[in-house]
């Protein structure tokens, strides 16, 4: 069955008082510049061969798709997204506190999120772990300040945040080299600005270019920027870049396909529970893939360990 919902505040309470179900798919279409449609056809004879009854949503601009999740999160078992990160992560937020299990098809662009979990499959793939698989509990991001909400895999400020707001003007790019090209972009647009961070309450203060935040391992579709993050051991992985002269961000940029490396000179990484990020000036901050504003001075960030419910594989 599959519906495109227009909910009003009086049908959202109604929606929510209902029964639990097995399993329930949102369907992002604009994902991947609207791309992700060209597999529905395929998604939608999978789902109704295995689940002749699971329930098919079509997300629209009439409600966020963080409030559809919350809806469904009181409705199904099982909450599927079915588009990138960005539907991912909003999905994700709606179901913290639900008890619904998040289930995972990645038809996005960058479709970091499922590779730390081992979820880069196929459709029918994806689906068969929807059946087979296990739920496991793993970690997420919280952040407050001049911007609030929830973050899955990554968020990203400074550079990073200003890569992904130029990935997501483009239209015709897709992929590794749509996020490419944005690093490319913001390295010669940003030049750092005077950051204060409170990292687990110990504070420093430095001209920083570039503080991404990490539950996951990769985020811009091949940046594999905290290799040893693990999304349930109750910390977070932090990437910190210095001010650096552009000949240098510009050498670093493709390394970072295979890790950040001790040789590279003003590249820090930690692990923390908390941060705190004061910036003299506003800057760019994206979470998960997701343009959050250009204007942030002031975040709070922390780890809330086992905060949602996965569908995996059996590995």
């Amino acid at each position: 069955m599959i519906r495109s919902f227009n909910y009003s505040s009086d049908s959202l309470v109604s929606e929510m008082q209902k029964n639990r179900r097995h399993i329930c798919f949102i369907i992002n279409p604009s994902a991947n510049r609207k791309r992700s449609m060209r597999h529905f056809s395929t998604l939608q004879k999978e789902i109704e061969r295995r689940w002749p009854d699971a329930e098919i949503v079509l997300t629209t601009t009439d409600i966020p798709v963080m409030d559809l999740a919350r809806v469904k999160g009181s409705q199904f078992e099982i909450v599927v997204a079915c588009g990138g990160d960005g539907t991912v992560s909003q999905v994700a937020g709606g179901l913290v506190g639900s008890g619904a299990a998040l289930g995972v098809v990645p038809i996005g662009s960058g479709n970091d999120f499922v590779k730390t979990l081992h979820l880069d499959k196929s459709i029918p793939q994806c689906l068969d772990i929807l059946v087979e698989g296990t739920i496991t509990e793993i970690d997420m991001i919280r952040f407050s300040g001049d911007k609030e909400g929830w973050c899955v895999n990554t968020i990203g400020m400074g550079l990073d945040g200003l890569a992904n707001y130029y990935a997501t003007q483009s239209t015709l790019l897709k992929g590794f080299l749509l996020y490419a090209v944005g690093a490319l972009k913001a390295a010669i647009s940003f030049r750092g600005a005077k950051m204060t961070l409170k990292i687990d309450g110990e504070k420093s203060m430095n001209d920083y270019l570039m503080i991404t935040l990490c539950n996951g391992k990769w985020e811009g579709g091949q940046f594999y920027i905290a290799p040893d993050a693990v999304m349930d051991d109750g910390w977070l992985d932090l990437l910190i870049v210095e001010k650096l002269p552009l000949y240098l961000i510009l050498s670093y940029l493709p390394r970072f396909k295979t890790g950040p490396k001790k040789s590279m000179r003003g590249i820090h990484s930690h692990r923390c529970k908390e941060l705190e990020l004061n910036s003299d000036q506003p800057i760019y901050v994206h979470a998960d893939g997701e343009h959050i504003s250009g204007a942030v001075q002031h975040l709070k960030l922390s780890v809330v360990e086992k905060a949602l419910r996965v569908v995996v594989g059996n590995y």
